[in-house]
C-alpha cells in the first residue's frame, strides 16, 4: 500500500475504535484493531513535498494524531505530530503554504502534549498568517490558544495579554465561537486568581468568574455533559467558586463545591475513563481543594491526608498516562510537593529527586532555573564557588531574572568562596612559570584570570545591585571551597557538584557534569536549606572579609608552606 493508503486505514480504524466501548479488553475485537492501527501508524510517511494536495495530508496527519491521543496511544499521537511539523517546515522553507487553520490545529495538539514552546512557536506561526484584517476566523481562536499555551507555560502576564486580545477580536466579528470564548474566559479568570495577597483583587476574579460561567453554560449545553471540553469547564468552574468561598470564609458554600468537584471526577471517570487526562486533573483539583478546606478541628490532620493521598494516586495517574515531563503531570508534582512539605514532618520526607540534567541538556536546565527564580516571591539561596552565571550580565544566564526578582521585593541571600580559600593551592600555572610558593601564591591569584575575570566582576556587580536594591542583597564571604553550587527557592532546589579542582574551570562554563532539581517535599531540599543556614550564620559579610582580608592571605600562605614542608618531608624518607 502506499503512505496515503496507510493514512487512510490508520484514521478509518481510529475513528471505528472511538465510535465504540472505550473499555479496553486484554484480547479480542479492540485489542486486534489497536495492534493493526499501531501497525499502520508505523507505515505511515512524511507526504512528498511536491504533493499538490498539501493542506488535506497535513489536515489528515493532524486529524490521526488526534485520534491517537483521544485512543490513549500518545507515543504513536507525539510521533506523528513531530513528523506533520516536520513536514510543514520543510515544504514552507521558500514559501507559505498552510493556512493559518492548520498550523493552529497543530499547535494545539503540541499543547495537548504538553509541549508548550514548541505550540507556542508553532501558534506565533499561525497567528502571523492570520494577519489583522485578512478576514481569517481562526484568529480569535489563534489567540485564545496563545493565552492557554502561555499560562501553561507560567507566563501570567502574557496569557493575560493574549485573552484579552482574543476576546477583542471575537467582540469585533459578527458571530461567536463558543470553544475561543470559553478558552479565553477561562485564561481570563485563571490570571485573575494567580494573583496573591494584596495583588489578589476579588472584584476582579468575581467579574471573570461570572464571564467564565456563562461561557461555560454555552457550551456544556451545544457538547453535553460528557464531553471533555464540558468536564473541563465544570471543573475549573468549581474550582474558582471553592476558592472564592473559601477567600469569603463561606464554609457552607465551599462544602457545596467540594461536593461538585467530586461530581465532576466521577462524570469524567464514568465518561472519559479512569486515565483521560481531564479525570485526573478533576482529581488533583479535588485534592486540593479538600486539603485546603481541611483546616481546623479534630479531623482535619485525617482529612489532609486523605487528601495528599488522592493527590499522590492523581500523580501516578498522571505519570502512567501523560508522561513524567508532561506539564500537566508536572504541575500536579509541584501541587503535591506543597501538600506533603505542609503535613509531613521533615525527618519523615524521602530522598527524592525529580529530574537530573546532563552537559547535553545545559538549555533546559537553564530554562528551569530560570522558571523557579521568576516565580519565586520571597527569598532566593545560592550557594556556589564563584556566582558569575547570576552576577554577571554579559554571560546573560540568570542575570537578568535576578534583577527582576530584586525588582519585586524579592530577596536574594548568596555564599562564594573566597579567592584566598583552601582551594586556591590547586590552581594551575603553566609548565615554564616559576614554581608556586608560600611566597607568590597571592600574586598568582591575584593575577589569574578566575580573579580579575569573575571574582572582581562578579563582587562589582553585587555591590552595585546592593546600591539599586538595598537591604534585598547581601553576599557573603568564606574560607573554605564550596563544592558544588546549590540553588534554593521556596518551591524547589537545584544541586551541581563540581568534579575538577582547578578553580579555572568552575566559573564561565556550562553544565559539565550534571544537576539534580528536587521539589521542597524531599529530604534533599531540607537538609540544602538547614546547610546554608548554617553557613550563613558563619560566614563574612563583604565589609567583614574587607577588614580581615590579609589575615585570609596569610593562612592560604601558611597552607601552602604545610604543603611545602609535607613536599619536602616526603622526598627526604
Amino acid at each position: 500500500m502506499t503512505t496515503t493508503q496507510y493514512l487512510d486505514d490508520a484514521i478509518a480504524v481510529a475513528e471505528k475504535m472511538l465510535l465504540e466501548e472505550t473499555h479496553p479488553v486484554p484480547s479480542g475485537p479492540r485489542h486486534r484493531d489497536r495492534s493493526r492501527l499501531a501497525a499502520y501508524v508505523k507505515h505511515v510517511r512524511r507526504p512528498d513535498p511536491a504533493d499538490k494536495y498539501q493542506q488535506l495530508r497535513a489536515g489528515q496527519l493532524i486529524h490521526l494524531a488526534k485520534l491517537l491521543s483521544a485512543l490513549g496511544m500518545r507515543t504513536l499521537s507525539l510521533s506523528v505530530a513531530d513528523m506533520t511539523l516536520r513536514h510543514m517546515e520543510t515544504v514552507e522553507a521558500d514559501r507559505e503554504v498552510y493556512a493559518a487553520s492548520v498550523w493552529n490545529e497543530l499547535g494545539a495538539l503540541l499543547a495537548e502534549h504538553g509541549d508548550m514552546e514548541r505550540a507556542r512557536l508553532v501558534l506565533c506561526r499561525a497567528l502571523s498568517r492570520a494577519e489583522r484584517g485578512s478576514r481569517v476566523p481562526e484568529r480569535g481562536r489563534i489567540l485564545a490558544n496563545l493565552g492557554a499555551v502561555s499560562l501553561r507555560r507560567g507566563d501570567v502576564g502574557d496569557a493575560g495579554f493574549w485573552a484579552d486580545k482574543a476576546l477583542e477580536e471575537m467582540d469585533a466579528r459578527p458571530g461567536d465561537d463558543p470553544d475561543a470564548r470559553l478558552t479565553a474566559d477561562w485564561v481570563r479568570l485563571e490570571v485573575a486568581r494567580a494573583g496573591t495577597g494584596a495583588d489578589r483583587d476579588l472584584g476582579r476574579i468575581s467579574d471573570t468568574l461570572q464571564k467564565f460561567d456563562r461561557s461555560a453554560e454555552h457550551s456544556i449545553a451545544l457538547k453535553g455533559g460528557d464531553h471533555p471540553a464540558a468536564i473541563a469547564a465544570r471543573r475549573a468552574l468549581a474550582t474558582a467558586k471553592f476558592e472564592a468561598a473559601a477567600a469569603g470564609h463561606d464554609v457552607e458554600l465551599s462544602e457545596r463545591q467540594l461536593s461538585e468537584l467530586e461530581i465532576v471526577r466521577l462524570n469524567a471517570s464514568a465518561f472519559l475513563g479512569a486515565t483521560h487526562r481531564e479525570t485526573i486533573v478533576a482529581q488533583a483539583a479535588l485534592a486540593v481543594a479538600e486539603f485546603e478546606a481541611a483546616s481546623g478541628g479534630s479531623g482535619s490532620l485525617l482529612r489532609r491526608q486523605r487528601a495528599v493521598a488522592l493527590l499522590e494516586a492523581a500523580e501516578e495517574m498522571a505519570v502512567e498516562a501523560l508522561g513524567r515531563e508532561h506539564a500537566q503531570t508536572l504541575a500536579i508534582r509541584e501541587a503535591l510537593a506543597h501538600l506533603r512539605a505542609a503535613t509531613v514532618q521533615a525527618d519523615d520526607l524521602p530522598y527524592r529527586i525529580d529530574r537530573t540534567y546532563t552537559p547535553q541538556e545545559n538549555d533546559i536546565r537553564n530554562t528551569a532555573k530560570k522558571k523557579a527564580i521568576d516565580a519565586e516571591r520571597n527569598v532566593i539561596r545560592l550557594t556556589a564557588h564563584a556566582g558569575a552565571s547570576y552576577f554577571l550580565a554579559d554571560l546573560d544566564i540568570f542575570y537578568w531574572q535576578i534583577h527582576r526578582a530584586l525588582e519585586r521585593g524579592t530577596y536574594f541571600h548568596v555564599i562564594l568562596s573566597s579567592p584566598w580559600n583552601n582551594l586556591a593551592i590547586f590552581m594551575q600555572h603553566g609548565v615554564d612559570s616559576e614554581p608556586v610558593s608560600h611566597q607568590n601564591i597571592v600574586d598568582r591569584v591575584r593575577a589569574s584570570t578566575y580573579y580579575q575575570e569573575t571574582f572582581l566582576p562578579v563582587i562589582e556587580s553585587y555591590l552595585d545591585l546592593r546600591d539599586r536594591f538595598p537591604d534585598h542583597i547581601e553576599l557573603k564571604l568564606t574560607p573554605t571551597d564550596i563544592s558544588g553550587s546549590t540553588l534554593l527557592t521556596s518551591e524547589a532546589g537545584f544541586f551541581e557538584p563540581y568534579i575538577t579542582m582547578n578553580p579555572l574551570q568552575r566559573t564561565r562554563r556550562g553544565l559539565s557534569v550534571f544537576e539534580h532539581q528536587f521539589l521542597k517535599d524531599s529530604k534533599y531540599y531540607e537538609d540544602s536549606l538547614a546547610a546554608f543556614r548554617t553557613q550563613w550564620e558563619l560566614t563574612s559579610t563583604w565589609e567583614q572579609f574587607g577588614m580581615h582580608e590579609e589575615k585570609h592571605k596569610e593562612r592560604l600562605r601558611a597552607l601552602m608552606t604545610t604543603q611545602s614542608d609535607d613536599r619536602w618531608c616526603k622526598s627526604g624518607e
